[in-house]
């Protein structure tokens, strides 16, 4: 009976844990001649956003939507697009100061979430010669 309630809070923890994690958002990128712009992002590996039940929570019928926590971190890589700058609508940034909104030259960008965050964020992703693409953040404190 032991071992059994063991492994039984195991995997409550892990799925618990699930939702911690950092995030790593992928762009899909399409080819408009020799200008890559952004299609789609989508999560790679773990998704913060899934349920139990296989579905996405509150990104449930929201494309291109990730979870988040406070003080976590969420990176964006693109393959082709190297340069490529975030803004928020109502230039409110759920990120911590330090966070440029800009990419590297690698095209990838890295920022925390402050601690004291939760909401909805919605943002836009600009790639120039390619129209503003708008995903969104989710953010909770439990």
């Amino acid at each position: 009976m032991k071992i059994w309630l063991l492994l039984l809070s195991t995997c409550f923890a892990s799925l618990a844990l699930a939702n911690d994690k950092d995030q790593t958002l992928v762009f899909t990128e399409v080819s408009n001649g020799n200008q890559s712009c952004i299609s789609a992002i989508s999560v790679s590996g773990e998704d913060n956003c899934k349920t139990a039940d296989g579905k996405r929570g509150d990104c449930e019928g929201v494309i291109n939507c990730v979870c988040s926590k406070p003080d976590k971190h969420i990176e964006w890589q693109g393959r082709n697009i190297k340069n490529f700058t975030l803004y928020f609508y109502g230039d409110t940034s759920p990120f911590k100061d330090n966070c440029k909104l800009e990419s590297n030259n690698q095209g990838k960008l890295k920022c925390r979430i402050k601690g004291d965050v939760s909401g909805n964020y919605d943002y836009g992703v600009k790639v120039a010669g390619c129209e503003d693409f708008d995903p969104r953040i989710i953010i909770k404190q439990n």
